[in-house]
């Protein structure tokens, strides 16, 4: 397996921003994918965070995975050189459990991305972009990924983008606070809004699309208006969150600016790739902007105390990746020789042992020696 990476550890939001391809594109880029010659199945995750390519078949497709990326997002094929990762093999293997275990993302231990992954992977599968090395491999990783949740701190102490960012509104210093969160619909608006609502005194303003959007649900804390009369609301907000799909600005500086006529402090936080709102906000008289690099920033802190729950999510880690090599390898073996079972049934048990002590070295010999030893047969 190999795997193209451009992510928040190599790459500023706007410049992962170009490579960001939506899910309703997911399918398209697969089949560009897969007409590049020597690439049998291929799986794509691109979330706010990362654009990975992971493809199965002849080895050293780089270069192709890199001109198919910069043919698809419009940039030069130089730029995703400097910007990406390259890994192959093991190493490729070992990048992607530690994507899927949250051990990779900007903030440690997050959750979203086990089931961005898993979306991702379902999405190649069911269009038949994936076989048995890129089914056995994403599904070890995902339930890998599962494992470390349920075994480890990792998950259990997680601050993920979406909490970070109600924890900015958290901190507010005011008695009540209200909120505008737009995209409450999505995954990401979802969490966001439960965390909201877990706080005191916290009154949210969620906005809907031609009553398309969100389940009517809150109670008092939630009310629900149109998108289309978010302007309106901006007056009596404390915060602002935008968490939407939209190619467009959700918000421009010249409307907030009419819109506001309450001069008191205002945090407007965005956390959607492509962004949201219009940079020129936080330049805005008493209008505080936190986009996705400033989480990135406010992470830091929450990732170091994980340190040691991430020395327990590496050994289970090495675990499972252990086991999924020997899966592997097992059916490299019996593709490459379909017969194998005839061919050792008439070999003695004797004959065999003195196979095996002559093509290994003396530790792996050893190694299967105790399992012999150890095994009732």
């Amino acid at each position: 397996m190999e795997c193209i990476s451009i992510s928040h550890k190599t790459a500023s939001s706007g410049e992962r921003e170009k490579f960001y391809i939506p899910k309703e594109k997911t399918g398209d880029f697969l089949k560009k994918l897969r007409t590049v010659t020597g690439v049998e199945q291929c799986v794509l995750l691109s979330t706010c965070n990362r654009t990975e390519v992971y493809v199965q078949g002849e080895e050293n497709r780089f270069r192709e995975l890199e001109e198919t990326l910069s043919e698809v997002s419009g940039s030069d094929a130089e730029q995703i050189r400097n910007l990406a990762r390259r890994y192959q093999g093991q190493k490729a293997l070992h990048h992607l459990f530690r994507v899927v275990c949250g051990m990779e993302s900007m903030v440690i231990g997050e959750d979203e991305i086990l089931g961005q992954t898993r979306d991702a992977y379902m999405i190649a599968k069911e269009t038949g972009h994936t076989g048995y090395e890129l089914n056995s491999v994403f599904q070890a990783a995902i339930a890998c990924a599962k494992r470390v949740k349920t075994e480890t701190m990792l998950s259990k102490t997680a601050v993920s983008v979406a909490t970070l960012a109600a924890s900015e509104v958290a901190h507010l210093q005011m008695p009540r606070k209200t909120v505008l969160l737009m995209g409450s619909s999505g995954q990401m608006g979802g969490i966001i809004l439960k965390n909201l609502l877990s706080q005191k005194n916290v009154h949210v303003i969620a906005t809907v699309r031609s009553h398309n959007g969100i389940c009517q649900s809150g109670g008092e804390q939630v009310e629900h208006v149109d998108y289309q009369n978010r302007y309106t609301a901006l007056d009596e907000v404390d915060a602002v969150i935008s968490a939407t799909t939209s190619p467009h600005y959700t918000l421009t500086a010249g409307r907030v600016r009419e819109a506001i006529r309450t001069q008191k402090e205002r945090l407007f936080l965005d956390i959607s790739m492509p962004p949201d709102l219009d940079v020129e906000i936080g330049k805005l008289a008493r209008c505080r902007l936190v986009t996705l690099d400033d989480i990135k920033r406010l992470a830091q802190e929450n990732n170091r105390l994980k340190r040691q729950a991430f020395a327990d999510a590496e050994e289970i880690l090495a675990e499972e990746l252990e086991r999924l090599c020997k899966v592997l390898a097992f059916h490299r073996f019996t593709e490459r020789d379909t017969s194998w079972k005839e061919r050792y049934a008439d070999c003695s048990a004797e004959k065999l042992l003195y196979l095996l002590r002559d093509g290994l070295d003396s530790g792996s010999f050893e190694a299967v020696m105790k399992v012999l030893t150890d095994s009732v047969i």
